[in-house]
């Protein structure tokens, strides 16, 4: 299917790439099926098919923190079909402020994709180690 956004124009999109939020993101609740564009050194980018103008920035949180983990609550996987940690794929949105070397990276509610049936949510963690704000400049060596 073709889909046309405003950042990278027109894209073919294949069914078995689409990626759907039964409960959308925190804020875009409404909206539920996206692609993930780019190869994820260090930023990929989730663009929404039922919005052209949305699209989020996100890294893999382990690229900021080595050790980072999540222990996925079994209801929470269940609702998206998640049998084993092998077949989840967990990303941070990214902010990018006026002044980019400030952008920083939501650890605190990762988004966890199930890789094997394409289904995602975010989840949101308690009080822990991560931060909603962990900034990214300050961890990622700039030339990478």
């Amino acid at each position: 299917m073709r889909v046309v956004t405003s950042r990278f124009g027109e894209l073919e999109v294949q069914e078995s790439d689409i990626i759907t939020f039964p409960r959308g993101i925190l804020g875009f609740e409404s909206i539920k099926r996206y692609i993930l564009l780019g190869d994820g050194e260090p930023f990929g980018f989730l663009q929404s098919l039922d919005e052209p103008d949305l699209t989020f920035v996100v890294i893999d949180p382990r690229v900021l923190v080595h050790d980072y983990r999540v222990d996925v609550p079994r209801v929470e996987a269940e609702e998206i079909g998640i049998r084993g940690q092998e077949e989840t794929a967990i990303l941070a949105i990214v902010t990018i402020p006026e002044d980019p070397d400030k952008m920083t990276a939501n650890l605190q509610a990762p988004l966890l994709i199930n890789c094997v049936n394409r289904q995602a949510k975010q989840l949101v963690l308690g009080e822990g180690d991560y931060n909603i704000r962990h900034p990214i400049l300050a961890t990622v060596d700039r030339s990478a």
